[in-house]
């Protein structure tokens, strides 16, 4: 995976591809739909792992972008690619 990669979470460490990947999947299963039928109890990694708490960090971002403007800005997450549809509360 090219460029910078983040979790939603700092960490020491920079190469982090399946935290990087599960935290851009909780941004997109969150901004897929509400927060009834995308629910963060749909994280499909173990709640605890690494691969978890970032799936869980992207998809908190998804929501605070429901309940806010509506909708992320690359600024949000600059370091995967954000949904561009408006995210309903």
């Amino acid at each position: 995976m090219a460029g910078r990669m983040c979790t939603g979470a700092v960490t020491n460490n920079c190469f982090l591809p399946e935290e990087t990947k599960a935290f851009s999947e909780g941004i997109y299963y969150r901004a897929g739909g509400n927060a009834l039928t995308r629910p963060s109890t749909g994280n499909p990694h173990e709640a605890t792992s690494d691969a978890g708490v970032a799936w869980k960090a992207g998809w908190d971002l998804g929501q605070a972008a429901a309940v806010g403007i509506g909708f992320l800005v690359q600024s949000d997450s600059p370091c995967v690619a954000i949904p561009t549809n408006v995210i309903a509360a």
